[in-house]
């Protein structure tokens, strides 16, 4: 049976993006508005769940595929994966259902031999040498590697040429049914909804003509039943079409007309759930459109608006759950609260949030004790308690946190001892004994941490095994081990530490590997680096941690340079800065620590000064001028360090006067008047 319309192979490497914006371009050209995709593709990032066998699960998908679309490229032509899936294409199917996008090297066909010119820079597997009895279908996707916008017309235009190809259709009535549709697309929409509140209002003016008038003839009556149940099909049948198709999948539209015709839905179904209050069926679709708004503008950065339906479906909930009284209505209550707490703690409101969680955790208390053996409510009463912890955590309550979180952690072990089997329940546990750990680490309790980071670890660890292709899995691994190694280290166990960084160190070196363009995979690598330099500086191993410094530097300026205006990238390349001064210094090469620190100081200065209110900026800032000061004594310049001193603890003295109670901002005012002290006096 075949499912897809294609398949697309590429380099993960790479050709992510252009990927995406293929497949979302191939999928809609053309298509009619009420529908999410004109075209079916595969492409593994967006239809492959995980799998502990995965390639059976991309051979499942090829073997489902009409068509199959490779993304050539150097990256991809080195690619296992890529050779295995053409291999597998060209010996199952046909090569003229082969069609080729380059994104980098250098396309040529030669008539005569028939074939591909092939040369080093020719981005094709090598199993396609002689496969093609003519020129294969190819676009050149070139320009668009680096940068892609999907509503391009040039890209659509080359895009184009796959979906004519797929559908067999001339690619010139292809893109003129793409604009007929773009043009045909607000009429729709827009009749759509004034049809509805047609249907709404002749259905509602129906019945109560027919209820209200008892000489009204039954027939009437009937009608006006099946003209309200009409427009009940209608809503759900139309109007999530409207909000879910076209305004979420669709790139024809401005983002302010998607909105408006959004307000529009929103008007016309609480209009038709008006008019009949009492069905159930009605509200509770306005319940969960109301539900997937909030969800919708909280993931879109508009908080007010996320706020707004989080608070409606709240009341909405409470007034089903007060009218039905049963377990699903309970359950979308208990959801509704938790909607409402994800907003709040997002809007920095901790009190808020905690009081919709504790609402949330009541209803999932009462559905628990009702029906214990129900895995779901288990559950979700164990998520329910680790989003009180959360938040306790954050507002420095660490006791009931801990409470919070050993409690989830009990309903996690049973659910995972109940089914073994099951990864989602086993992860679950294991980072319910991270969060446990953490608690104990900030408490100080580090033999209790380091027991439960073990436990945790353990179980990441036999998840990685069994799913070794699966990325998450093994990125969990790696914070395991690194949890580890800070608990060891803590400690003053410090080979174990070492053994533990080395650990998270090699999964994070493969994955980095296996997806250079993937920035948070690059940034704990960094990190990794740079624990690795402190165990070994504490060794009194300074070459390595140089080494190991300098490699967190090179990631982290690459990180820095591809985003200049990320604040949060320009710190870290700060900190890896001053660890390559600290190895320096530490093997005595006072000019190059001096160097080090300077640049690592000027960055600084410019974040201080962009961000004066950010107190994690300053106190950054007075920890580069205390490192500058070092340096300045080793060389004999007492001038100097004096005022790198003296500008340091400017910035401390200005932060205990903002925050007199912290005992930090205390602590390190008074270093710096003993070090200026001492310093003054020789």
């Amino acid at each position: 049976m075949m499912i897809y319309d294609a398949f697309i192979s590429y380099s993960h490497a790479r050709d992510k993006k252009i990927a995406a914006a293929l497949q979302s371009v191939v999928q809609t050209l053309g298509k009619p508005w009420y529908k999410r995709r004109g075209l079916r593709l595969f492409r593994d990032d967006t239809s492959l769940s995980a799998t502990p066998h995965l390639w059976p699960s991309i051979e499942l998908a090829l073997s489902q595929s009409h068509f199959l679309i490779l993304l050539a490229s150097s990256d991809a032509a080195q690619s296992p994966w890529v050779e295995k899936e053409i291999a597998y294409w060209l010996a199952n199917k046909s090569a003229e259902t082969l069609l080729i996008a380059a994104t980098d090297g250098t396309l040529a066909w030669d008539t005569e031999k028939g074939d591909f010119l092939w040369s080093d820079s020719t981005p094709l597997p090598a199993c396609l040498k002689g496969k093609f009895a003519a020129e294969p279908k190819w676009v050149d996707l070139r320009a668009y590697r680096e940068e892609v916008n999907r509503s391009d017309r040039r890209f659509m235009e080359l895009a184009a040429d796959f979906a004519a190809a797929i559908r067999g259709v001339p690619k010139e009535d292809l893109l003129s049914e793409e604009v007929r549709q773009q043009r045909r697309a607000l009429t729709l929409a827009w009749s759509a909804v004034a049809l509805l509140i047609a249907l709404t209002g002749a259905a509602a003016w129906q019945w109560k003509s027919a209820v209200e008038a008892e000489r009204v003839a039954i027939a009437q009556k009937q009608r006006a039943e099946k003209d309200l149940g009409a427009a009940k099909g209608a809503v759900n049948d139309l109007i999530f079409n409207i909000a879910q198709g076209l305004g979420y999948d669709s790139s024809t539209l401005p983002v302010s007309t998607i909105h408006h015709i959004l307000d529009t839905v929103k008007t016309t179904i609480e209009s038709l759930a008006a008019t009949e209050p009492g069905d159930t069926d009605l509200q509770r679709s306005r319940l969960t459109m109301l539900g997937n708004f909030a969800e919708t503008y909280l993931k879109a950065g508009d908080l007010e608006d996320a706020q707004n339906a989080a608070e409606q479906s709240l009341a909405l909930a409470q007034a089903l759950a007060k009218d039905k009284g049963d377990a699903e209505a309970a359950s979308d209550l208990s959801v509704s609260y938790h909607k409402v707490g994800d907003v709040l703690q997002t809007k920095g409101d901790l009190d808020g949030a905690l009081t919709a969680y504790r609402a949330s955790l009541a209803i999932a208390e009462r559905l628990a004790q009702v029906d214990s053996g129900n895995p779901d409510w288990q559950r979700d009463l164990s998520v329910a308690t680790n989003k009180i912890g959360d938040v306790l955590v954050a507002q420095g309550h660490l006791a009931e946190a801990l409470a919070s979180y050993q409690r989830s952690l009990a309903i996690r072990e049973r659910l995972a001892k109940a089914d073994p089997g099951n990864a989602e329940a086993q992860r679950n546990l294991s980072l319910s004994y991270e969060r446990i750990g953490d608690v104990l680490v900030a408490q100080g309790d580090l033999a209790g941490a380091l027991k439960s980071f073990q436990a945790g670890a353990a179980i990441a660890e036999r998840l990685a095994r069994a799913d070794a292709g699966n990325p998450d899995l093994q990125r969990d691994l790696s914070i395991a081990d690194e949890k580890l190694g800070d608990t060891y280290l803590a400690q003053g166990h410090i080979s174990d530490a070492l053994g533990a960084y080395q650990a998270s160190l090699a999964i994070r070196e493969r994955l980095a590997k296996s997806d250079p363009g993937n920035s948070d995979w690059q940034n704990n690598l960094a990190l990794s680096n740079e624990r690795m330099g402190d165990v070994l500086l504490m060794q009194g191993d300074g070459g390595g941690a140089l080494k190991s410094y300098q490699a967190a530097l090179a990631i982290a300026k690459g990180l820095s340079d591809s985003d200049p205006s990320n604040a949060d990238w320009q710190r870290e390349l700060s900190v890896a800065t001053n660890k390559v001064g600290d190895a320096e210094l530490a093997q005595n090469q006072l000019p190059e620590a001096l160097a080090s620190y300077q640049a690592s100081t000027a960055i600084r200065e410019r974040l201080a000064k962009a961000d004066p209110g950010n107190a994690d900026w300053q106190r950054d800032l007075a920890v580069s001028y205390a490192r500058l000061a070092a340096v300045y004594q080793k060389t004999g310049d007492k001038t100097k360090a004096l005022d790198a001193l003296r500008q340091g603890e400017a910035l401390i003295a200005a932060l205990t006067k903002l925050a007199p109670d912290s005992a930090q901002w205390q602590k390190d005012l008074v270093w710096f008047d003993q070090q200026i002290e001492a310093l003054s006096k020789q």
